[in-house]
């Protein structure tokens, strides 16, 4: 199914819970705050295979809040997994749970993940994140790493001032143990950037330079266009450095349908207004044309946000 600017909806973002036991200073919520309980998990699975069937998806990701905190993920992610419609299962998660659940999720069916790792010093973890748990979180790392869940992702949001010098240990650190490190530029748009007056200003840090340093000295380079356009740059130490920069062109190669907590259905991070709630339709099993039409219209309001 195709959108109004002629791109295909490819991969489901799904949020499993808006609970998160870490305060980060740069919060978007995943563009949404849920506005009835939560999904159960027999309609997650429902919806799940609702929205594979309807639109030919083999690709879907778990987040929150913090998708751990939800009680039955490990359920969740057996039972999509076992719906055999989902080629890649993935997860953003923070990582605070990943050593007591690593295996299970491994087992349960669970692909890969993304970490939110923004820096290897444990004191500036607590200023980005709120939690003094880096070490807990590294040991997490290393166990989702040991279990298989990979490629293993970690999301880097760089803040001027507080973990701008460490691109280069970063990027060592994921050569080192065969990691991709995603560098993601600050977003003007994000809920905690909007609602702190001043924070965008001090934190925005311009990554053109480093883009830059990343063409001169990649030995091979290429563009995903399958989700959004970002940049993936092989390093000679075998490192691959994903760059994520807002902006009309990374907006145009977006293949996103997302799914919050509640069953609200939306085409855009920044968007969640014009989604619709498919909730009430699970609940009364309506037929697959009639979920359909509920998706089509979502997929209709999509446009660059940039």
């Amino acid at each position: 199914m195709k959108d109004n600017c002629n791109r295909e909806i490819k991969h489901i973002r799904f949020s499993v819970t808006s609970k998160c036991n870490y305060n980060c200073i740069y919060c978007d919520h995943e563009g949404f705050l849920p506005k009835t309980t939560e999904l159960s998990v027999d309609e997650i699975t429902q919806l799940c295979r609702i929205l594979a069937q309807i639109l030919k998806v083999t690709k879907i990701k778990f987040t929150g809040g913090e998708p751990l905190l939800r009680e039955e993920i490990v359920e969740i992610i057996r039972n999509v997994s076992e719906l055999k419609l989902y080629k890649d299962i993935s997860m953003t998660t923070n990582g605070f749970n990943l050593v007591d659940k690593a295996q299970d999720l491994y087992n349960a069916g669970l692909n890969r993940i993304n970490v939110s790792l923004g820096t290897l010093k444990p004191d500036i973890y607590k200023i980005i994140y709120g939690s003094d748990s880096f070490n807990h979180v590294l040991k997490g790392i290393m166990k989702a790493k040991e279990v298989g869940l990979t490629p293993l992702k970690l999301n880097y949001v760089i803040l001027k001032g507080i973990n701008d010098q460490e691109f280069k240990n970063m990027v060592n650190f994921c050569g080192e143990n065969d990691f991709v490190l995603q560098l993601i530029e600050l977003h003007k748009a994000s809920q905690a950037v909007n609602q702190n007056n001043g924070f965008y200003e001090r934190y925005y840090y311009d990554v053109s330079p480093i883009i830059k340093d990343l063409e001169n000295s990649a030995i091979h380079i290429e563009t995903r266009g399958n989700m959004q356009n970002r940049k993936v740059f092989t390093l000679p130490n075998t490192a691959k450095v994903e760059t994520i920069t807002p902006g009309h062109e990374f907006c145009m190669g977006c293949t996103k349908l997302r799914v919050g907590c509640d069953g609200n259905l939306f085409g855009c991070l920044f968007r969640s207004d014009l989604g619709t709630n498919i909730k009430e339709a699970l609940k009364n099993n309506h037929s697959l044309s009639s979920y359909e039409r509920i998706v089509k219209q979502v997929v209709e309001t999509r446009e660059p946000y940039y």
